[in-house]
Order: C-alpha cells, then sequence, then structure tokens
C-alpha cells in the first residue's frame, strides 16, 4: 500500500480507524512540538526580553504586518499549486476521486452519522455563537484588545476563505446520501480553516489569560477539534481530501498571521501606555 491509490482505498474502507490513527498523530506532533518550545524558551527568552522593550513596539508591529503579507501571499502561491497538481491527472488527482468514490461507495449509516455530528464543530451556526460569547465575555473581563482580534481572526478567516472558494471555483464531490449536505465551491474547506482558526484563537487565549496547567491540555484540544472536522468533511463526501488541505493551509496561516499581529498591536498599546505621562 506504498501508491496514495491503494491508501486511498484503504482509507475510505476504514474512515474511523484513519480518524484514530489521524487523531493520535496530530496530537502527538502537537506535543512535540509544545516540548520542544519549552525547552527552548530559556535560551530565546534573553532576546524575547529585548524585543519586547517599549523602544521596539513600532518596529515589531511593522515586522508582525509584514510577515503576515508574506504568508498570505505563500498561502495563496501553495494553494494555486495544490489545486493545479490536484486538477491534473497526477497520483494525487486520483487519491482524491478514489477516496471519494471509496467512501460513496462503502460508507455506511451509522458511520456517516457519526461524522455528521461530529462536523456541527465547524458549522457557521455554532461558530457564530462561539464568536458571540468568548467577545462578550473578553470584553467584560476588559481584555478589550483580544476581544477584538479575536472577532477580526474569525472573521477575517471567512473572508479569506469566501475570496479562495471564489478564485478557485471548485465543484464539490458528488454525495448523495442525505445524511449531510452542502453547497458552493469546494476549495478549501472553509469547516476546515473555521475550524482551525476558532479553536486555534482560543487555544491561543488560554496561553495568555490561563494558569500554566491548562495550556497544554486546549492545544491539544484545538488540534483534536481541527483535525476531526477536517476528515469528517472528507468522510461526509462534501470535500475532497484536497479541499480539507488547502482549508488547514488557510486557517494555519491566517492564525498565524492574526497571532503575530496580535502580539504586536499588544505590545504598541503597551508602550504608548507606558509613554504617556502620569
Amino acid at each position: 500500500m506504498t501508491d496514495p491509490q491503494s491508501w486511498a482505498a484503504w482509507a475510505g474502507t476504514h474512515p474511523v480507524a484513519v480518524w484514530g490513527a489521524g487523531l493520535a498523530l496530530a496530537l502527538a506532533i502537537a506535543a512535540g512540538a509544545w516540548g520542544a518550545a519549552r525547552a527552548a524558551a530559556p535560551r530565546c527568552a534573553p532576546w524575547f526580553t529585548r524585543w519586547s522593550e517599549p523602544r521596539h513596539a513600532v518596529p515589531r508591529l511593522l515586522v508582525a504586518m509584514g510577515a503576515s503579507a508574506l504568508l498570505l501571499w505563500a498561502c495563496a502561491e501553495l494553494l494555486g499549486e495544490i489545486a493545479q497538481e490536484w486538477a491534473a491527472p497526477t497520483a494525487w488527482a486520483r487519491l482524491d476521486q478514489v477516496l471519494a468514490a471509496t467512501l460513496r461507495d462503502q460508507a455506511g449509516v451509522p458511520t456517516l452519522t457519526l461524522f455528521a455530528r461530529l462536523t456541527h464543530a465547524g458549522d457557521k451556526e455554532v461558530l457564530t455563537v462561539l464568536a458571540i460569547g468568548v467577545a462578550i465575555a473578553l470584553w467584560w473581563r476588559r481584555h478589550r484588545l483580544l476581544a477584538a482580534g479575536w472577532v477580526a481572526a474569525l472573521a477575517g478567516n471567512g473572508l479569506l476563505t469566501r475570496g479562495f472558494k471564489h478564485a478557485f471555483e471548485r465543484v464539490r464531490p458528488e454525495h448523495t446520501h442525505g445524511v449531510s449536505s452542502a453547497d458552493g465551491f469546494s476549495f478549501p474547506s472553509g469547516h476546515s480553516s473555521s475550524a482551525l482558526v476558532a479553536y486555534g484563537m482560543l487555544a491561543y487565549l488560554a496561553l495568555r489569560l490561563l494558569p500554566p496547567r491548562w495550556h497544554l491540555p486546549a492545544l491539544l484540544a484545538a488540534v483534536a477539534v481541527a483535525f476531526t472536522v477536517g476528515w469528517s468533511r472528507v468522510v461526509l463526501q462534501v470535500h475532497y481530501a484536497s479541499d480539507v488541505l488547502a482549508g488547514w493551509v488557510t486557517g494555519g496561516v491566517w492564525l498565524a498571521c492574526s497571532m503575530m499581529v496580535m502580539n504586536g498591536v499588544g505590545h504598541w498599546h503597551r508602550g504608548r501606555s507606558a509613554a504617556l505621562p502620569a
């Protein structure tokens, strides 16, 4: 099972096993990255301390904005490469088709029902309620900049994903099982990008506001939900696997940009407040 088509045929026959294995791998990678970041923190502390001085507030914000612009450009280029690779008669394009066709033939109603329930974590209605609730809580607790950044991150990702959808105009795979349905363009997956940004931002807020014992659990929970929502879209046949990959790329890039700019704005605001006369 070394070629993509064989893997796709097996994955389409065992979607729950793929979910479990993929989830375990994603959590292991996240935990490993967290451990590496903690190990590197003492060595990076002096640099971060110097970079956090008030005189660096404006350069830090400009660097964050410039890096974000470069990341968004790279994201658009990468999505174009993915769309081109998967649109041509390549092995990866056949993976998309074989996986979708196998799921269409093999996925039973219990499996589809399970993933139809799990996919609700990325529904627009659920994320809208979450966005409003978290924004109100942050505003009430006087975290006004975090509240504004939270809203901007979720709203901006929605606009970015919609723009990419209309730029590529890919038609969704056929899904006639009736358990779940979706309309509109397929590439990139809006559920996948939105879940990654929303729950990733919740993990970021946990890192900023909660005690250290909650940091790793918040990160792992965000990874678990983002992966689950993405795979559910494939199992439900409302997206190709490449749509979900593109959604994760879009959401990951926008999440990184949002956090960089929020940190830059926060540092600039603190520097500006410190410069004001008492």
